[in-house]
């Protein structure tokens, strides 16, 4: 049966996250009554407002629901006005993770969990299945431009989400494939140590629904596969010779990879992907599974992955009127970005490459200082904004900021300086990059006006 909300109405608060406007759009199109509310106004919810959906941004008074339910993204605090309100008008509130849980009990749910390459990979299973004739539900944290959003209710019983590790939320989810694509420390919010991290990711593999499989990459820990029972089927990911699906006559051209699927000893059709990195073909061996397990024909969803363009902010290369190159990437994790500066080296060798990055949490930046060090010490030249206080008091002294990170960059080799505000990081980044410059701009927050300015300024 396809997916079925367990509820007919539901107000989302904040409905602008990626998450909870993924939500509103499978919702919407599920043909439930949607209304939703941000504290910030913007293009994605203007996206919302097109499509029918009552989104207001603001303080707002909170609506009578009906019968209806209150939907949170992990963004929003306990101490919300509208959620007190909620609360005590006695209205169930769940937070989304909670409520993609409920929705992934009733199909054939396929998870992506991993600390890198979550999203690239839930959609490239999308775009898989879709070549192969499924219309899979999904939920995507991120823009795709092959897709209708990050967020669809589909015909058929198959649901493709995003499952991310941060406060353990992907805990809630039961899947019948689960894929484990990478595991790094990261979040320590979440997770002070290694092993809370390993056992988390365990405890996620474990809620896979009788008969389900779990994926996962060769050089995933062996601690995370000790903790599982041994009634789990386990399908192993990677290059080695023993794995069950791996990538044979891998060539690269430009930063694009083209490989040879080889599924059980048995080659399937070659893929040439129109993604740069090699990480990107990790990931599409990785769809290219949940989709052949999902019942998908193999060449059908090869073609799929094949013609997939990508995630907005995923190595995008955007270009100025005088066609300048500007790399534009989330990557705010050291094995993120060093995979993305690598593969910049691969795309335009030769040339001098900036890098401008705005760390992302204290916390990440003061337990992975040596990491970031190394990782941007690969880049020529290094800007380093203040630091976003993600989740964090931004008035607080934390033990790190900008000129800390900087000063590891050139530690370890590189040359970096402070570069301020964010607001001021598009200007840092013209008045440094010379004609031969390739402008890198690396981060998780809010860097789409930056990334504006230097296309223009170029």
């Amino acid at each position: 049966m396809a997916l079925k909300a367990p509820v007919d109405r539901v107000h989302l608060l904040g409905i602008g996250g990626s998450g909870c406007s993924g939500l509103a759009r499978l919702l919407h199109g599920s043909g439930v009554a949607v209304s939703g509310s941000d504290e910030r106004d913007g293009e994605r919810l203007q996206a919302l407002r097109d499509l029918g959906i009552d989104v207001i941004a603001g303080p707002q008074q909170l609506a009578d629901l009906d019968g209806g339910w209150v939907v949170r993204s992990a963004a929003v605090a306990d101490s919300d006005p509208l959620l007190l309100e909620a609360r005590r008008r006695e209205v169930p509130c769940l937070l989304y993770s909670e409520f993609v849980g409920k929705l992934s009990q009733g199909v054939r749910t396929l998870a992506i969990a991993g600390t890198h390459g979550k999203t690239s990979t839930t959609a490239l299973t999308v775009s898989a299945l879709r070549a192969a004739g499924f219309d899979p539900s999904y939920l995507v944290g991120g823009d795709v431009p092959d897709l209708e959003g990050n967020g669809h209710c589909g015909a058929s019983d198959l649901f493709v989400v995003e499952a991310c590790e941060f406060n353990r939320s992907f805990h809630q989810i039961r899947p019948n494939l689960a894929a484990i694509l990478n595991l790094e420390h990261d979040h320590f919010d979440c997770y002070p140590s290694r092993e809370e991290l390993e056992e988390s990711f365990a405890l996620y593999a474990r809620n896979l629904k009788p008969g389900g499989s779990l994926l996962v990459h060769e050089q995933v820990g062996s601690r995370v596969l000790s903790l599982l029972p041994s009634n789990i089927s386990i399908i192993t990911i990677g290059q080695g010779l023993y794995c069950d699906l791996r990538a044979l006559d891998v060539e690269q051209e430009a930063g694009r990879y083209s490989f040879t699927p080889c599924w059980d000893q048995e080659r399937l059709p070659r893929i040439d992907l129109k993604l740069r990195g090699d990480f990107q073909a990790t990931n599409a061996l990785f769809a290219l599974a949940l989709a052949i397990l999902a019942g998908a024909d193999p060449g059908r969803a090869a073609q799929g992955l094949a013609s997939f363009r990508g995630v907005e902010r995923r190595f995008s290369i955007h270009y100025s009127s005088s066609g300048r190159e500007i790399v534009d990437d989330y990557a705010h994790h050291p094995g993120e970005i060093r995979a993305v500066l690598s593969t910049v080296r691969q795309v335009f060798p030769g040339r001098r490459v900036l890098c401008a990055f705005q760390p992302h949490q204290h916390s990440r930046t003061l337990n992975l200082l040596a990491e970031f060090g190394q990782a941007l010490s690969l880049a020529d030249e290094g800007l380093v904004a203040d630091i976003y206080a993600a989740r964090e008091d931004p008035l607080a002294d934390h033990g790190i900021d900008a000129e800390d990170l900087a000063a590891e960059i050139r530690r370890a080799g590189g040359q970096a300086r402070a570069a301020g505000r964010v607001e001021k990081l598009g200007a840092e980044v013209l008045s440094a990059a010379g004609p031969a410059t390739i402008p890198v701009i690396l981060g998780a927050g809010d860097l789409d006006a930056v990334v504006d300015e230097v296309v223009r300024g170029l």
